[in-house]
């Protein structure tokens, strides 16, 4: 995704609203892999990747897509469906 449809002009203006945080399962360092794949486990019930994940500012969890690539379209629709929160949030 990092390659195609993250690089979508439309997805960047989107991504503005949102904290992204990686968790890579397949990391170099065992340990950290395997932490990764269980929090991932324990949480979303797969390890699928790559696996993306879509909350709320309380943590629901809106959208998700275990493995294989997505277009950017449908990733923009999935983005534009997590409520914007007000500044007083």
């Amino acid at each position: 995704m990092e390659g195609g449809a993250f690089l979508d002009e439309r997805i960047q203006k989107e991504f503005g609203r949102f904290v992204e945080i990686r968790m890579h399962n397949d990391h170099a360092d065992t340990e950290i892999a395997t932490t990764n794949k269980l929090r991932q486990t324990k949480r979303h019930k797969t390890v699928g990747m790559p696996y993306y994940v879509l909350t709320d500012s309380t943590g629901k969890t809106i959208y998700w897509k275990d493995g294989g690539v997505i277009s950017a379209d449908r990733f923009l629709e999935a983005l534009k469906s997590v409520p914007q929160i007000s500044a007083s949030e």
